[in-house]
This record gives structure tokens, C-alpha cells and sequence, in this order.
């Protein structure tokens, strides 16, 4: 082999190597050169490298330490809030409006008179009134009123005439105990075409 090819062989060998020792020098400037970054950014950051306020993992977790970011968060329950509605009435209150009164209970001596027609002819009638004490309370007397529009009254039984259209007791049939009834009667002319109530007013006298 010439002199002049060995030393070209061992020159290759030497820029090969030499070239090796560059790379891992550069290597590791470069890690020492992160290590170094990491470090500053810490010192001027403690908050680097924790979760942030939404829980979410930052850069920093990723550069330096171990490689393996592992975050312990507790989360803290938000307060229940029980909230107790008072249901109200939304529109204008009205008042209710009070109970109609109802009529008061008729107390003392009370009577009725009904009618009933006995017979007819062609220019008068036959008529029977019946009184009877409709109350609690026995009665010393009555008094009815034969107010009837096409009929005039002409005679009467077991009734006795007060004033135009007023008729009474005769005294023997004028006390009626509750419960009680009795019948009287009368004649009247017709005087055109008449009708007769079944009731006509009755007052009774204590």
C-alpha cells in the first residue's frame, strides 16, 4: 500500500470522529440548553406547569420533569340551593262576596184561605173558603180578603163583613189551634167572566 493512501485513510478516520464528538457535544448543549429554559421559566412562573383555571393540563407538563404529567384536582360540589316558591294569586283580588241573606223564619201566628168553587150558575157562584192556622201558635181569629174581579159578594156563610173587601170570623169559629182548619162560604153575582184564585190573603189575629 502507498504511504501516501494510509495517510488518507487515517485522515478519514480522524474527520469521522471528530465529527461524532461534534454531534454529541451539540446534543448536549441542546438539552442543557432546555434543561436550562425550564428552569428560568419555573423560577419566574411557579404557576407553570399546573392546571389552569379551567382544569385543563399547560405546556409546562409537557416540558421538563419526568415526561408524565399527572394532575390531582378536587372539585368542590357547587352549593344546592333549595328555593321555596310562594305561589300567589296574580290578577285583582275580588272579595268574595257575602252568602245572600235568606229570609228570616216567619215566627208567630200564621193562617192561609183557600178557595173552592161548590157550584155555578149562569149570573152567581157558590164558594167555599177554608182557613187554616198554618203556624205554631194557636190563633183567636182570622180575617180574609175577597178581593175577586168580576165577582160581588152577596151573601156569607160563617163570615162576617168588616170593610169592602175584608171578611172575618164570626167569633165561633175564630180560635184555631195549629194545624187547625175550618170552612166558611159565600155567594157573589158574576159580573162578566171572573177566575178563581186557589188562595186568596189570609191574617190571622193572636
Amino acid at each position: 500500500m502507498r504511504p501516501w493512501m494510509d495517510r488518507a485513510t487515517l485522515g478519514g478516520r480522524l474527520h469521522g470522529r471528530l465529527l461524532l464528538v461534534l454531534v454529541a457535544v451539540a446534543v448536549l448543549t441542546s438539552v442543557a440548553a432546555i434543561w436550562q429554559f425550564s428552569m428560568l421559566r419555573e423560577d419566574h412562573d411557579p404557576d407553570w406547569g399546573q392546571i389552569d383555571d379551567r382544569g385543563a393540563l399547560t405546556d409546562a407538563d409537557v416540558i421538563g420533569g419526568s415526561g408524565t404529567a399527572t394532575a390531582s384536582v378536587s372539585a368542590t360540589p357547587s352549593p344546592t340551593v333549595s328555593a321555596s316558591a310562594s305561589e300567589t294569586a296574580s290578577g285583582t283580588a275580588t272579595a268574595s262576596e257575602p252568602a245572600a241573606p235568606t229570609e228570616a223564619a216567619v215566627s208567630g201566628p200564621q193562617c192561609t184561605a183557600s178557595l173552592r168553587l161548590d157550584n155555578e150558575w149562569d149570573d152567581s157562584v157558590s164558594v167555599t173558603v177554608t182557613v187554616t192556622n198554618t203556624g205554631t201558635d194557636p190563633i183567636e181569629g182570622w180575617e180574609v180578603l175577597l178581593e175577586i174581579k168580576h165577582l160581588t159578594v152577596t151573601t156569607t156563610f160563617g163570615l162576617e163583613h168588616i170593610e169592602g173587601d175584608r171578611y172575618g170570623d164570626i167569633l165561633l169559629n175564630a180560635a184555631l189551634d195549629a194545624g187547625e182548619s175550618v170552612d166558611a162560604g159565600f155567594q157573589a153575582d158574576v159580573n162578566g167572566n171572573f177566575e178563581l184564585p186557589a188562595t186568596v190573603p189570609c191574617t190571622p189575629a193572636a
